[in-house]
């Protein structure tokens, strides 16, 4: 599997980014979200994004990017926000198992300072790190969805929510 990875740092206009900021501290967030429903592990929260204005857009400003890095157009299957507190770590998984899926992160907190953890992690198949992203704000990551991660808890030392706004794309 050749595997698609891309990191790119100040992918919107600050105006967007605060939009974004602002949806996540609406009351809208739900608790007790399982990475995988099979292997439930701690809950987390969780906020869908489907037909959220600022979401929207931030995918039109980063489609023709991502298409581009892929080498085909991209839809979006789904698309949400996830929200972890100190204790509330992701376990490993992957988003899809199909050739031609791929997810898209985006953190979106105006402030993350390095000492508060919460990185994306990326392994290889015999579960050894082969990556891991910090959750600098304002950043996206592009993975190909067969590759195994997990999201990582924010220290006891983080005062706020670790988000990461997940578009969960397919091939057209």
């Amino acid at each position: 599997m050749q595997a698609i990875f891309d990191l790119q740092n100040d992918v919107a206009p600050l105006a967007l980014q605060e939009q974004l900021w602002a949806l996540f501290q609406l009351p809208n967030w739900r608790y007790g979200s399982h990475t995988d429903p099979q292997s439930p592990g701690m809950p987390f929260w969780h906020m869908d994004l489907t037909d959220q204005v600022p979401a929207d857009e931030l995918w039109q400003l980063r489609k023709s990017a991502c298409e581009a890095r892929v080498g085909h157009g991209l839809r979006v299957v789904r698309q949400y926000a996830n929200g972890h507190t100190f204790g509330q770590g992701g376990r490993p998984h992957v988003d899809d198992q199909r050739e031609g899926c791929f997810t898209l992160l985006y953190y979106p907190m105006l402030q993350w300072q390095h000492e508060w953890d919460g990185e994306t992690v990326f392994f290889n198949p015999e579960g050894e790190i082969i990556e891991s992203v910090h959750p600098r704000p304002n950043r996206t990551v592009l993975f190909d969805s067969r590759i195994i991660h997990a999201g990582r808890a924010p220290s006891r030392s983080c005062p706020m929510l670790r988000v990461t706004v997940a578009y969960k794309l397919e091939r057209v």
